[in-house]
């Protein structure tokens, strides 16, 4: 009913109080002052409440105690009380702490969340920033910050600086500079290794390499001696053996193999020439046993007639197969002759542990229709086989099944009908994937390594894991040099925009990534696509080398020059999806022309081929043949030329000879194929390809090979880290370390100023935002840059898991580099109450997150829109940090658990918990708890689930690059 201030309404005005306030200072005068009061007004009965409030307005600061005149003061305690924190100069056991009410200017102070001076003379004052305040029963105490340590707004103790930081006496916050110091050396001490690797590197380029000779001393070397006897028998025993003549009509009768100028004759491996001797029935002799010249008997001589193409022939449209086993010396290949190419035989001799070292294929009716739509056949009834040691080109033309033939040949694509058998056996040729190797049109190699490191890369990883780093270190030096590429070995490979080895280097590095592994059959779709003439003719003389070696080499090949199509032994040819022919090179024109084609003199026969098989022909057919049409040569090729044994050699009764279409059914490989042989195969297969943790090591190290190579993309994520703590820095710079403001504890609580709940989890909301704008464009380039050489490593055999822990670990450098610097600055600038060591493992862990999410982006998306999508998805766990809305408000709204699934929170969460804990005697923390809706007091539980998360993120990344696009994986 009354207007005046009255602190306890239920006393009547005016003598109680006075009276109260009288007996808590202590003061006689006031009571006094009381009792003249009463008699001057005339009792209670006529003091109204106009008359108070104009005597209490009287009343100054020596009176009531308060500077603010008529202002009574609320005692806050009943003895002398002062808590931790706080500075209680005045007050004693008969003059406890009292509450004055503020000025106007006081008020708008404490509702900016900042202190005023004390509006009494017993009014407490929350203790100085740099100065600490223990508290009763010292509570008038208040006392400098040592040297060392700092003291935070109402600090009761000083706390302690963390080793190397700037703590000088009175200091309000600590200067942590250790880590400062620390991120500088370490970014000195990258900037040197970067430039002792450019500088190694230029030496290596200019320093000539010398090759070792490989090591013949573990148990192979007679096997080695032997298989190089049987290729190239001493000059004085060789047999003179002359090619037949092609017929003066075939477009290869002018040709003759390239020679290379580079390569020197072969030197055989034995000084004196030995006289022939007859075999005997067993030859040939096992690789198991020891060659011994005075023994052992030589390799027969070449009686068999010679084809034009190289091979060896015995008059049936085979290859004989035991001079496939051993291969054919020709005293007029060069390539063959070559010593490096010899060294590398010798290694690969090593490396393949069965009898025969190519593989066979024999198939019959292959068929294979898509499974969408109307299940369209690409692929029918293809027959035909593929004896090893043969060189075989595949044409057609566009959509003739060229590509599906060789996928479906690989086991790439599962055929919906036929049959196919690998020497001999019918097995799944997706088994066989670590003896075989494929070379895409594309050359997919790794651009920021060097010529040596692709190649060598591909050999640790796959072959034999009993292998020492040295006879695989021989092995690509062979290999290198066989590829003529030693010159550019140490060279970066580079890319389409900026390359730095020529297009035909690139080709042969693409096919030497293969040729590492020894594998014991090769595909190569268009070696020679895009090649000026030189290279092209270097790389077929490479594949006819390692056809003569014995490996099978089966090559999709696009409008071949002459002296390249010529090069094949065998060749296939498609239209629509069907044979038209398969045999001999040189046999191909004498089958069209007994179909009624000519073949121009001056022509290139590959393109009178193509003419022919696309159904394009007219121009070459004789006087009096018209029917060109595609269709019927397929249903003549079907009904006469497949099953007959020589294209040269048409006749009726050959194609109604069931021993004859037998036999075109399989060859003499598989037909001779036995247990023993396939069992010997399984092993290989077994013994081929490092061990778990070796392809994990070598697949990081080449990541971290990358890293460097990559320096300036390196070094520029971890400036944007850093740049991205200076902005949140700033930003939190003029607090002076002062996050939070809170509700003091009672009996001081009416002295509290606006709470300031929302600055620490903004730090960490803005911190989460920062983290996802540095790291994610970086976390989607790990894997979303190289997926194609991962598809052409996990086809060859190479371990998925192993590949992708590799990229992993790699990634944990940057990560842990990125956030150091991000928390460094971060630390200087805001000067938060969380450790250091603290908000580094937290904002590292964000880190984690934020990569692991990338990760998944770059699983799923183009990597043209990669880059954006991972922006957007850290900007969304970010947004979804408990911050606006708040925690609080989502918990209303039943989705709490939608913002627990996001790293955001419990990023948040523990940096609210980290600088709100220190400060638990002075606040009530339970009150900002319930506020904000984070649990305090659960770090260790926020990094925890932290990790977690992170660590779903990349199980989640993983199972996405091992199920998506499973056919570009087999």
């Amino acid at each position: 009913m009354d207007t005046g201030i009255h602190p306890y309404p239920s006393m009547d005005p005016p003598f109680d109080h006075f009276e109260l306030v009288a007996r808590q200072n202590g003061n006689q005068g006031q009571m006094q002052d009381a009792t003249n009061a009463l008699a001057e007004f005339g009792g209670f009965q006529n003091f109204s409440s106009r008359k108070y409030d104009a005597y209490v307005f009287t009343l100054d600061w020596k009176t009531t105690g308060c500077y603010q005149r008529g202002v009574l003061p609320v005692p806050l305690a009943k003895n002398d009380t002062c808590l931790p924190g706080w500075h209680c100069p005045n007050s004693d056991f008969y003059n406890p702490p009292q509450f004055c009410a503020p000025t106007p200017e006081c008020a708008v102070f404490r509702a900016g969340k900042m202190t005023c001076e004390p509006q009494g003379v017993y009014e407490p004052k929350i203790c100085a920033n740099g100065f600490y305040c223990p508290g009763a029963p010292n509570g008038h105490l208040q006392l400098p910050c040592p040297e060392g340590t700092f003291c935070p707004t109402g600090a009761k103790e000083p706390f302690n600086c963390t080793g190397g930081a700037i703590c000088p006496e009175k200091s309000q916050r600590q200067l942590v500079i250790a880590p400062l110091f620390v991120m500088i050396i370490i970014d000195v001490v990258l900037l040197v290794i970067v430039g002792i690797g450019f500088g190694v590197t230029k030496w290596r380029r200019s320093r000539p390499k010398k090759y070792t000779t490989l090591d013949a001393g573990d148990g192979n070397s007679d096997n080695i001696e032997l298989l190089l006897a049987a290729r190239a028998p001493p000059r004085s025993s060789r047999v003179s053996v002359s090619a037949p003549a092609p017929p003066p009509h075939s477009p290869y009768a002018q040709y003759s193999p390239p020679q290379s100028d580079y390569m020197q004759p072969y030197a055989p491996p034995y000084s004196q020439p030995q006289t022939p001797q007859p075999y005997p029935e067993s030859y040939p002799p096992s690789y198991n046993q020891p060659y011994n010249p005075s023994v052992s008997p030589r390799p027969p001589t070449l009686t068999h007639a010679r084809r034009a193409s190289g091979r060896v022939d015995n008059m049936d449209g085979y290859v004989d197969d035991d001079l496939s086993d051993y291969g054919d010396y020709e005293p007029e290949d060069d390539f063959h002759n070559s010593p490096d190419f010899q060294r590398f035989i010798r290694s690969m001799s090593k490396t393949i542990e069965t009898s025969s070292i190519g593989l066979s294929f024999d198939f019959e009716n292959l068929t294979y229709a898509t499974k969408n739509g109307k299940g369209k056949k690409i692929l029918s009834g293809v027959t035909g086989t593929m004896p090893r040691g043969s060189c075989w080109g595949i044409m057609g033309g566009s959509g003739a099944g060229k590509s599906t033939f060789v996928n479906v040949l690989m086991g790439k694509l599962q055929a919906t009908a036929g049959t196919m058998k690998i020497n001999g056996w019918q097995k799944d040729m997706s088994k066989y994937k670590k003896l075989i190797g494929y070379v895409p049109q594309d050359d997919i190699i790794f651009p920021e390594l060097t010529v040596r490191e692709n190649i060598l890369h591909s050999a640790r990883v796959r072959l034999p894991a009993s292998w020492r780093d040295k006879a695989i270190q021989d092995h690509v030096d062979s290999l290198i040099a066989c590829l003529q590429l030693t010159h550019v070995q140490h060279s970066r490979v580079g890319d389409a925009r900026k390359p730095v080895i020529s297009g035909g280097q690139r080709k042969r590095v693409n096919i030497g990534i293969e040729l590492a592994a020894a594998p014991m059959a090769i595909f190569l779709d268009e070696p020679t696509s895009g090649l000026d003439a030189t290279s092209a003719a270097t790389i077929m003389r490479l594949i006819k080398g390692i056809s003569k070696l014995g490996v099978t080499t089966i090559a999709i090949i696009h409008q071949p020059r002459e002296q390249i199509f010529a090069g094949f032994d065998q060749l296939l040819l498609l239209a629509e999806g069907q044979s038209v022919y398969s045999g001999p090179t040189e046999d191909v024109s004498s089958y069209f022309e007994n179909l009624g084609f000519a073949f121009p003199q001056r022509a290139n026969p590959a393109d009178t081929l193509i003419d022919i098989i696309t159904g394009d022909g007219a121009q070459y057919t004789m006087s009096g043949k018209r029917d060109t049409d595609v269709r019927t040569l397929i249903n003549t090729w079907q009904t006469s030329g497949q099953y007959n044994r020589s294209g040269k050699h048409l006749s009726v009764s050959s194609f109604n000879d069931a021993a004859t279409k037998r036999s075109r059914r399989a060859s003499n490989q598989s037909l001779n194929s036995t247990a023993e042989q396939e069992e010997s195969l399984v092993r290989t297969m077994k013994a081929r390809g490092a061990t778990w943790p070796a392809q994990v090591f070598y697949c990081w190290k080449r990541a971290m090979t990358q890293q460097v190579r990559n320096a300036t993309s390196f070094f520029f994520e971890i400036g944007v880290g850093a740049l991205a703590g200076v902005i949140i820095g700033l930003s939190a710079f003029a607090s002076a370390g002062h996050l939070f403001q809170g509700i003091y504890h009672p009996p001081f609580t009416s002295l509290s100023s606006a709470v300031d709940y929302s600055s620490t989890p903004q730090l960490g909301l803005l911190g989460g935002l920062a983290i996802g704008l540095a790291a994610s464009a970086p976390g989607f380039w790990v894997f979303g840059e190289e997926k194609q050489m991962y598809y052409r490593e996990t086809a060859s055999g190479h371990s998925r898991s192993a590949y992708y822990v590799g990229k992993l670990i790699a990634t944990l450098l940057r990560i842990a580099l990125s956030a150091f610097h991000f928390t460094v600055f971060l630390g200087v600038l805001a000067t938060p109450l969380i450790a250091f060591q603290w908000m580094y493992v937290v904002n590292l862990l964000y880190f984690w997150c934020v990569y692991g999410l990338a990760s998944i982006v770059s699983m799923i998306v183009k990597r043209e829109d990669g880059p954006l999508i991972a922006v957007l998805g850290s900007l969304v766990i970010g947004v979804l940090g408990g911050v606006a809305p708040p925690l609080s408000t989502v918990k209303s709204w039943g989705l709490e658990w939608l913002w627990r699934a996001s790293p955001g929170v419990w990023l948040t969460e523990a940096y609210f918990t980290e600088n709100l804990t220190p400060l638990g005697y002075l606040y009530e923390l339970d009150l900002a708890a319930s506020a904000t809706g984070f649990t305090l007091g659960q770090y260790g539980l926020d990094v925890g689930i932290l990790f977690l998360i992170g660590f779903v993120y990349r199980i989640v990344a993983y199972l996405l690059l091992v199920f998506l696009h499973r056919d570009k994986q087999r």
